[in-house]
């Protein structure tokens, strides 16, 4: 079979910091701000200190398992994970290895394929460290903070679908709130292979977009070795964003090479069915839920409604606006001019402030003609960049229309009776014509006339000619 035609089989390891107030095993802060700070004996690994295991984070988790549709294994425990490293001081990690807090569950992708999860389970992060000129440090504030560990069955065949699966991830973390989505707390290692051949992990991918380009580089390099004749060697490697290649770090070690050994300090834990009910009970509605409700509650089209639960404070957004303008419009605006100002700017919705109330008063405004569609783009880029409310804006600016301050319907004639040629073109159906006649008309009024009234006069006066 050529090397071409042999499918790439990709499966991705998602490392997740949960939110919680102190760290997984002690009583520190999980938000340290002078480095080496939030620390004690425990997360410095002290001889004699002893962990405790803390519930929040195991609710988190839980949580989190019932949303990826995982069994949570009512019995489950901890492990040591041996390795020598500047980053963990007392040489182990606690994490899970025999028996996880969950296990077998799926995403589903938007072609309806399923992407099913092997696991997920609770492990301590271990410390940060920091590269500099000649030597790197190490700040321990992060050593100890719970992390969940998604892994999936090597079920992705393609970069772009590993890309899907995590943004649909990314999207259900976010509407259970259990991370703080504008931190670094989502990353991958990415396993890929050639059907048939050895498999390649590439560690700590942060992003979307950098866990596609390093696929896609891994998968090139792979094929690139087999064409020429050349096995591929199971490793551990890197990616380097700038030249856009994967490095080599170490040869790949098996799980044997851990010796795995059920943690001492930590006794087995239980999770009965009345706490499992009541950890239940706090699932809030998810994306696909809510998408589902959108289109049969407002009339939207599935498209429309998956964009608006993209996101969890934009689906809020659009749900109170909804309340005071029509679904329509909330939809709409939200989707397209606020997204579009979001991402020209590079900026992601949940790092900027918006208010439901704010954005309220646009959309009413806009809906009731009292502001043209331009100016409440501008009043929404002001808002963003500058966090000026739009109302206060459009109202220092001199933009709102008072619609008993222009005579519409003179101007409607005015400018008709001044552009027959344009008038000759719009009656045979060109709509740039209609734009001429708005534009020349809006000028004359200052801006301060309603597009939408404008153009009902424009096709009243046209049908009587």
């Amino acid at each position: 079979m050529k090397i071409d035609s042999l499918p790439t089989v990709i499966g991705l390891e998602s490392h997740v910091q949960l939110s919680t107030k102190s760290k997984l095993f002690c009583a520190c802060p999980t938000r340290g701000k002078e480095p080496n700070s939030a620390v004690c004996p425990v997360c410095l690994g002290h001889p004699g200190s002893k962990p405790v295991l803390n519930k929040t984070a195991v609710e988190m988790a839980a949580k989190v398992a019932l949303a990826l549709n995982c069994k949570v294994n009512p019995s489950f425990f901890f492990s040591r994970k041996t390795y020598f490293y500047p980053d963990m001081s007392k040489n182990f990690q606690i994490t899970q290895y025999e028996i996880p807090l969950s296990e077998n569950g799926f995403v589903e992708l938007d072609s309806g394929k399923k992407i099913r999860i092997r696991r997920l389970h609770l492990e301590e992060d271990p410390a940060a460290l920091i590269h500099e000129k000649g030597f790197t440090l190490v700040d321990y504030n992060r050593a100890g903070i719970p992390l969940i560990e998604i892994v999936t069955e090597p079920d992705l065949a393609s970069a772009r679908e590993a890309r899907e699966f995590l943004n649909k991830l990314w999207t259900i973390l976010g509407f259970l709130d259990v991370f703080s989505p504008g931190e670094d707390v989502l990353k991958a290692d990415c396993n890929l292979s050639i059907s048939g051949h050895a498999k390649v992990e590439i560690k700590n991918v942060s992003g979307f977009q950098a866990v596609e380009r390093a696929l896609l580089a891994e998968e090139k390099r792979q094929r690139e070795l087999l064409s020429q004749g050349e096995e591929i060697r199971q490793q551990t490697r890197g990616f380097d964003d700038k030249s856009g290649r994967t490095v080599l770090q170490r040869e790949k070690e098996t799980e044997a090479d851990y010796g795995y050994i059920f943690e001492p300090d930590l006794v087995s834990s239980t999770i009965d069915s009345k706490w499992m009910d009541a950890i239940r009970s706090t699932l809030p509605e998810l994306p696909f839920q809510k998408a589902r409700r959108f289109v049969r509650e407002f009339g939207l089209s599935d498209y429309d409604a998956k964009v608006l639960c993209s996101n969890k404070k934009l689906s809020d957004l659009f749900e109170s606006v909804s309340k005071r303008v029509s679904p329509g419009l909330g939809s709409r605006f939200l989707s397209r001019e606020l997204l579009g100002i979001l991402n020209f700017n590079r900026l992601e919705i949940d790092s900027v402030a918006l208010s439901e109330k704010e954005l309220g008063d646009l959309l009413e405004l806009l809906e009731s003609g009292k502001v043209s569609e331009k100016n409440a783009k501008q009043a929404a880029i002001e808002y963003v960049l500058s966090g000026v409310a739009p109302k206060v804006f459009l109202e220092k600016s001199g933009l709102l229309i008072d619609l008993g301050s222009v005579d519409t319907e003179k101007i409607v004639e005015s400018v008709l009776l001044a552009n027959p040629q344009a008038v000759s073109e719009l009656k045979q159906g060109n709509q740039k014509s209609l734009n001429f006649l708005l534009g020349q008309m809006m000028r004359q009024a200052k801006g301060k006339a309603n597009p939408r009234e404008l153009q009902g006069f424009i096709e009243k006066k046209i049908k009587k000619k």
